[in-house]
């Protein structure tokens, strides 16, 4: 049984809810350090997926997770909402993330593992994942419904009918089996994801949660994957204005004031001692921690 431990590392402030330099710098000091000492002591290798536009801000960040032995993702070079993957064209993608490729790979090495946005992709973003090098995607998060509660929820729709193995992308959707050499490795999920957000705002559902999900994997060979954030490390107190993103009332009710509120729950050391419960319960239950590359490698020895 296989434990992927994910993190997307990008500048997004939660108590602003937008990008934030100062947030960058904050994740250097404070929230790198405080997780990949968590990690240590688990003695856990994991996949980090950083924005180029965080490594632009902060480039010893990336040398810093390197230091511990952690694999480096890209997460494609903006998180911005008018840069998300699937609103853009396919020469607009293939600018995006070979751009934040060049930008990682200059700091920390040839890289070859992706996470979309916002989890934000489509049919393009298989061909161009392909025409940069990568070998991996994981953004699919099967049977996860989010509601009005993320933008580009109408097509995360079709997540709730994604295989909940890992498969290879198809050219022709992204929720259904293909002969593409990128290989999804999807995150978990039964209605809600395996996450820090959701772990923070109910710990008593990411247990429930979490009870099913190992089951599942010890019946059938499916590999846990865990997607968290470095900002969630960060402490905060006080009151936080939320960051108009949409000029739709709903979007911005649900997407930007509601959902915000809800992730400001738990943030700081309360997250890392939620997060240390579930490694500690993943260790017990016989899990083995692999990256998203040491999977991928597994995977397709295996199957030939």
């Amino acid at each position: 049984m296989h434990f992927l431990m994910t993190n997307d590392v990008e500048s997004f402030s939660i108590p602003l809810n937008k990008p934030d330099t100062v947030t960058a710098k904050e994740i250097y000091e404070v929230g790198l350090p405080r997780l990949l000492d968590l990690y240590a002591r688990h003695d856990i290798k994991c996949t980090f997926y950083f924005t180029g536009t965080i490594c632009e801000l902060v480039p010893d960040s990336v040398d810093l997770v390197k230091a511990y032995g952690h694999e480096i993702g890209c997460h494609s070079y903006s998180h911005a909402q008018d840069k998300a993957l699937d609103v853009l064209s396919y020469e607009e993608q293939l600018n995006e993330i070979k751009k934040a490729k060049n930008l990682i790979e200059s700091i920390a090495g040839r890289i070859e593992s992706f996470r979309a946005p916002a989890l934000r992709l489509n049919e393009d973003t298989v061909k161009a994942l392909e025409e940069t090098g990568f070998t991996s995607d994981s953004s699919i998060c099967p049977q996860r419904f989010d509601g009005p509660f993320t933008f580009g929820s109408k097509r995360k729709l079709k997540w709730l009918f994604a295989p909940r193995k890992p498969y290879f992308l198809s050219y022709e959707s992204i929720t259904r089996k293909g002969t593409s050499k990128i290989l999804e490795i999807p995150i978990s999920a039964l209605l809600f994801s395996f996450s820090g957000t959701v772990m923070r705002r109910s710990p008593l559902i990411t247990k429930m949660l979490q009870k099913y999900l190992f089951i599942e994997a010890k019946r059938n060979d499916k590999p846990v994957v865990f997607l968290f954030h470095p900002n969630e490390c960060l402490d905060f107190e006080g009151d936080a204005v939320p960051t108009r993103r949409s000029a739709n009332f709903f979007e911005h009710l649900f997407a930007d004031v509601i959902r915000q509120k809800l992730k400001l729950k738990n943030l700081g050391m309360n997250s890392l001692k939620l997060l240390d419960g579930i490694l500690a319960s993943a260790s017990e239950y016989g899990f083995e921690f692999v990256s998203a590359s040491e999977y991928t490698k597994m995977y397709k020895t295996n199957r030939h």
